[in-house]
């Protein structure tokens, strides 16, 4: 009996055992259906624990598992977690499981690589990256990592979002955040149907939030930002320290104040410069030519290079080793120009902003939005901005880059937010002025100038510093012709505060008009229409967003063979709405057609409802621009 007993144990023992190992985990079959409309992926739990220990201690300990279900999601899959001197990344874990859930493989600490995060426009970084490559080409199949990352500041504290990517579905985020009294957080919910739930044990914050079955998005035309429309939560610690130096985030002027004390010092330069730029001064100047002699001597002088090592990216090197090195990234060139300014008497100031395709930023809720510097000259009546990492920019000019959005200025005290200038749709503008010449065969000569001002013109100054062969093969591809021969062409850049840039091209064109029997048919507008039409949406998710006041104008005068005549002319058309207007007319006058056109496009953010109105305007331009002059062959 004793024997069988025994027998009876370990046969219960293996076959828990067995079962145990074979217990499936997040098997695929398990996903919503709803979640997987529209997905490459789904993330099937994404949770996070942070506690802020301290002003200079902040903890994440975190669980991510996603389901890679196709390959174009396969990057989705990998493990990167950046760490610097502020920061580190351990305890890594990953485990592969099958589509039933049944485990594959799991990495241990020979399969993370450690690499230098250098990028390719970067000098110097101090940063890291921790890499996992699961390197798996099953489908579906799915990966589970854990992680704990610290940083030695509480200046990194981090809010979440119910967003990991287009085409990615969301299974389960949970966001858990701590705090002790010594060190404050302040948190904003947003978009939330539930709020986080609030506990105090011992002394210690807790606020835990949930957010179940969100669907994946997909990219849509001129959609806004995900904080406007996602569940979304706002984290800062109201205070912090970075760099031996104390920060707050309770107000703007307060972070204004701290990026003032990390860059204290760092103002000095040598008299032998201050002589050298003296001596492109004078007092017949106005103060808007002083600033330029001094901001083109810093552009002929120096070169911009990306430098992200020391506090953070934060802190930047002293003008006096711009001065000796002749290079810089974004803070130390603003640095050097802001330096060189304030020995001349400007009022010059250092000034951070988000750089790059417009980013959100909530104003009330004080955090660093930021990653770029510029600098920023008040005057009396006016107000001059230096893009300081640009060899070319003309002084005052500020492209899409960094142009209409919010800046802080750092300053000792009273810093702030401010807003960078932005065009109006006449400023920022593309003026086309035409001659067409067509042939009794079809083909066609074009004499076109092109004026384009505002963010236009930076987008298009480029060419001026092409060579050659690169420039032609750009022009080609600009003007969107089938057929064309480029014969000639001129740049002329007007480096002004408003600058503008000037391509005259002329070219011929094969096969540019089309016949039946006597009639010649003529495009009204074969130079750069409007082609494209966004498509309508059904069931739109975002609200619409266009980014920027923009107009496009245009003339052009067809000159057509002395043995035809004009037999059809379209009517003049003009087309308002809130998203903009457009107008066509034309005039006849001695062996020519006139046509003029005018495109305007308002900035705005519009509701979602009003998006295939929106779609509906562009489609009205598209089919006016396809309109025709028909000319008949004369008896």
């Amino acid at each position: 009996m004793k024997l069988s007993y025994n027998l009876l144990l370990v046969t219960v023992f293996i076959a828990i055992s067995v079962s145990a190992k074979k217990t499936p985990k997040y098997p695929v079959a398990e996903i919503p259906k709803e979640l997987l409309n529209n997905a490459d992926a789904v993330v099937r739990l994404m949770s996070t624990d942070m506690y802020v220990a301290s002003k200079s201690k902040v903890q994440y300990t975190e669980t991510y598992v996603i389901t890679i279900l196709k390959e174009s999601a396969a990057n989705k899959g990998k493990f990167r977690e950046a760490y610097s001197k502020l920061s580190s990344v351990s305890d890594i874990q990953a485990t592969v499981y099958d589509a039933n859930g049944d485990k594959i493989k799991s990495f241990n600490k020979s399969d993370i690589t450690d690499y230098a995060a250098i990028s390719g426009f970067s000098i110097y970084e101090d940063m890291r990256v921790k890499y996992i490559n699961p390197k798996i080409s099953t489908y579906p199949y799915t990966i589970e990592y854990k992680y704990k990352k610290r940083y030695n500041s509480a200046f990194y504290s981090r809010g979440w979002m119910a967003f990991d990517g287009y085409n990615t579905a969301i299974e389960k985020l949970q966001f858990r955040l701590q705090y002790g009294n010594d060190c404050e957080v302040k948190y904003k919910e947003n978009n939330l149907s539930t709020e986080g739930t609030v506990s105090t044990v011992d002394g210690t914050t807790s606020i835990f939030w949930e957010v179940e079955g969100v669907e994946a998005p997909i990219k849509e035309t001129n959609s806004t930002y995900f904080q406007h429309y996602r569940p979304y939560v706002n984290i800062e610690a109201k205070t912090f320290s970075l760099g031996g130096i104390t920060g707050s985030t309770e107000s703007w002027e307060a972070l204004s104040t701290y990026f003032h004390k990390l860059n204290e010092g760092k103002d000095k330069i040598s008299d032998e410069t201050i002589e050298k730029v003296a001596a492109l001064l004078n007092d017949d100047m106005t103060d808007y030519e002083k600033i330029a002699a001094i901001y083109q001597y810093s552009q002929k002088k120096n070169r911009y290079v990306s430098i992200q090592e020391g506090i953070g990216g934060l802190q930047t090197f002293g003008a006096d080793v711009v001065d000796r090195l002749s290079y810089g990234d974004c803070k130390a060139l603003s640095n050097y120009v802001v330096t060189l300014l304030k020995n001349f008497g400007f009022d010059a100031q250092y000034a951070i902003i988000h750089a790059g395709s417009k980013g959100y930023m909530d104003e009330e809720f004080v955090s660093n939005y930021f990653n770029h510097v510029i600098a920023c000259v008040p005057l009396k009546e006016d107000t001059v901005w230096l893009e300081c990492t640009s060899s070319n920019s003309p002084c005052g000019y500020l492209g899409d880059f960094t142009d209409d959005r919010k800046a802080l200025l750092v300053k000792e005290k009273d810093g702030g937010i401010v807003n960078t200038p932005a065009f109006n749709a006449m400023q920022n503008n593309v003026n086309t002025d035409a001659v067409i010449s067509v042939t009794k065969d079809g083909t066609a000569n074009i004499d076109a100038v092109y004026t384009y001002t505002g963010n236009f013109y930076g987008d298009n100054s480029y060419l001026i510093q092409l060579d050659e062969k690169d420039r032609r093969k750009k022009l080609v591809s600009s003007i969107d012709l089938p057929n064309m021969k480029l014969n000639s062409y001129d740049l002329k850049e007007d480096k002004l505060r408003k600058p503008k840039l000037e391509k005259h091209i002329n070219a011929s064109v094969d096969n540019f008009s089309s016949f039946v029997g006597s009639r010649m048919f003529v495009n009204i507008n074969p130079i750069n229409s409007q082609k494209w039409v966004p498509r309508y949406s059904r069931n739109r998710v975002a609200p619409l967003l266009l980014k920027a006041d923009q107009s496009h104008t245009k003339s052009i005068s067809f000159v057509v063979p002395d043995d035809y005549q004009l037999e059809i002319i379209p009517d003049d058309k003009r087309i308002n709405s809130e998203f903009g207007s457009y107008q066509i007319s034309f005039q006849k006058e001695d062996g020519k057609v006139k046509y003029q056109r005018s495109l305007i496009l308002n900035k705005g953010e519009f509701p979602k409802e009003k998006y295939n109105e929106y779609v509906e305007f562009i489609e009205k331009v598209v089919k006016l621009e396809k309109a025709q002059l028909v000319f008949k062959k004369k008896a």
